[in-house]
């Protein structure tokens, strides 16, 4: 019996002991009564009052029989010194002297071990062994631990030993190579990731996340532990793919989020901090080693997710669900917000993961590897980039139960292939290619496949701002102008067929006429930039065409109000460049010629409203 439970009877009894003397009294002060009411005299007729109630503090088992819904009584000082000098009194003297001597002796074997190691008698080689024995101890209570066997807190007795006996290892591994200098780091690194291992078995087994993520983080950590020079990129790339797929099989067995973005995270960074640090012996490019595992994470990662689910889909008890919990739960909230903005449906508890991991892992591998491989063109990593697109593309066309995962199949075939695009046009076609991907995407990819559609939306806004800043930043000459002048033409055009897709449909109406706004915008950039140092008459001839074309299709589209605003803020525009600008800066003959044809433009348009 523990020390709670005695405390608890200590205290009942105390309380039923209280109630035992109120009943006491009131039964003496009801016979004193009816003795006097049996004496002759007219006392003898006299009405008795009823006796009141007894008190709360000694009739708290009654009043919560007549009452379950009243607060229990509490407890007050006296009743609390009582409770406690009554759990003193009653420990036998053989519990006092067993426990007193137990930490006698705990006392006596650490001053002992303290004057062994001042006289040298427990040498680095014995505390490293002491360590490993104590480890060992504690692995083995724990693996004769019952599983139901628990702490006061609720603990569980054999996860509290399987993490000292971790702990201690870990310890003494570390003093062992760092300290005593008794092992190499080398082997020091080869315990540690053993631990690694002995973690996860115990993750595995016990079903607790915290072990899966000691695993992980000290595998990933372990080189920042024990620090040694890299001679070789062959072992560390060993290394580092031993431990990511550690945390990718407790991922695909049981799903908890900790293991994999802890995994995912620290692989990557790790990876590219190896890749950035100059100076380093021997230099990382050109290493196979490295690039055979680039290759390999970015297919795991990439598949990490959706296996996942298909695994959780055969129903076997091996692959468990994954408990959810608050950040879990903040991030669903998170992307459902997203999604309902999207126009999509709510997300599962593995709904990041899926869409991160899916579409990032690709691309962080390919460029890696153009890091590691320098000297090789970067249209490469685009083709490669633009071949996975594709291959995605493919792949999506076929049948899929899982309705997420089509969606993030189609994104990532529209994301890699408009990636791969930057990466094989030049300067001045791929922001036109980028702008007819968009489109594209857009007149082909049905509404119900969200994520490609907002690829290409969000495409086409960064196309046209990309254009603005471009025509603003830089000054061309010779070829290299017209050939601007191509892609802008291309680019604007593209812009004007996905506004025109948009408006055309009534839940992307709002999107289409912001879209509209910013083509025309863009235009009116591109016509200032490119004819303005030809000559500035050019600027505004221009405008007064576009303003009466705009005013012309509103007509033709039954008022189209959108339309008709723009051509007449157009028109605007050109009545007052022509007075300001163009009246000051054109010789006489030309201000005829101005002016006549901006007028016909004028009347035609007129005419045609």
């Amino acid at each position: 019996m523990d020390a709670s439970r005695e405390e608890e009877i200590v205290a009942r009894l105390s309380r039923i002991e209280n109630a035992v003397a109120a009943l006491q009294r009131s039964v003496d002060e009801l016979i004193s009564q009816r003795r006097g009411a049996s004496a002759p005299g007219p006392a003898a007729t006299s009405y008795a009052p009823p006796l009141p109630p007894p008190s709360r503090a000694y009739s708290s088992r009654t009043s919560d029989t007549a009452g379950r819904d009243a607060p229990p009584p509490r407890a007050t000082e006296s009743d609390d010194f009582g409770a406690i000098s009554a759990w003193l009194s009653s420990r036998s003297p053989e519990w006092w002297l067993s426990r007193l001597g137990v930490g006698f002796v705990v006392i006596a074997i650490l001053f002992l071990y303290s004057y062994g190691v001042d006289q040298g008698w427990i040498t680095p080689l014995v505390r490293v062994l002491l360590g490993a024995i104590v480890g060992t101890a504690l692995f083995w209570g724990a693996t004769r631990t019952p599983d139901d066997t628990k702490t006061r807190a609720g603990f569980g007795m054999r996860a509290i030993f399987y993490g000292g006996a971790l702990a201690t290892w870990y310890v003494t591994a570390y003093a062992a190579s760092v300290w005593y200098g008794l092992i190499s780091i080398t082997a020091a690194r080869l315990l540690y990731l053993i631990l690694a291992l002995v973690s996860s078995w115990i993750a595995l087994q016990e079903r607790r996340e915290i072990f899966a993520f000691i695993a992980v983080a000290t595998g990933f950590a372990t080189p920042f532990i024990l620090p040694a020079p890299v001679t070789s990129y062959g072992p560390f790339a060993l290394y580092l793919g031993v431990v990511g797929a550690i945390g990718l099989f407790i991922y695909l067995i049981r799903g908890w989020q900790t293991t994999i973005w802890t995994t995912f995270l620290a692989f990557w960074m790790i990876l590219s901090e190896t890749l950035s640090t100059s100076g380093t012996v021997p230099s990382a490019r050109g290493s196979i080693s490295l690039s055979v595992l680039l290759v390999l994470a970015g297919v795991a990662f990439t598949r990490a997710a959706s296996l996942r689910r298909q695994l959780l889909a055969i129903g076997s008890p091996r692959y468990t669900a994954a408990p959810g919990g608050e950040i879990t739960d903040r991030a669903m909230e998170a992307m459902d917000a997203f999604s309902k903005i999207l126009g999509g449906a709510k997300s599962s508890a593995d709904s990041l993961v899926l869409w991160v991991m899916t579409l990032l892992s690709p691309i962080i591998a390919v460029s890696l590897l153009a890091g590691i491989w320098t000297s090789i063109p970067t249209e490469v990593s685009g083709l490669i980039l633009f071949g996975l697109g594709s291959a995605a593309l493919s792949f999506g066309m076929s049948k899929f139960t899982d309705r997420e995962f089509r969606q993030v199949v189609f994104t990532a075939a529209a994301l890699w292939t408009l990636l791969g695009i930057i990466k094989i046009a030049p300067d001045p076609e791929r922001l036109a290619l980028s702008a007819v991907h968009a489109a594209l995407v857009l007149a082909y990819v049905r509404n119900a496949l969200i994520g490609p559609r907002a690829i290409a939306k969000v495409t086409i806004v960064v196309v046209l701002a990309a254009l603005v800043g471009s025509e603003f930043g830089s000054v061309r000459v010779g070829l290299l102008r017209w050939r601007w002048v191509a892609s802008d033409l291309v680019t604007i055009a593209a812009s004007a067929l996905i506004s025109q897709k948009l408006m055309a449909d009534r839940a992307e109406r709002i999107q289409g006429v912001v879209l509209i706004v910013l083509t025309y915008l863009t235009s009116l950039v591109v016509i200032f930039a490119v004819l303005q140092p030809i000559w500035a008459p050019l600027v505004t001839t221009t405008y007064a065409l576009l303003g009466a074309g705009l005013l012309i299709m509103s007509r033709r589209r039954g008022g189209e109000r959108l339309l008709l605003q723009l051509g007449g803020v157009t028109m605007v525009i050109v009545v007052a460049r022509l007075l300001l600008v163009d009246l000051a800066s054109v010789e006489t003959i030309w201000r005829v010629f101005l002016f006549l044809l901006i007028g016909g433009v004028f009347l035609y348009a007129g005419y045609k409203l």
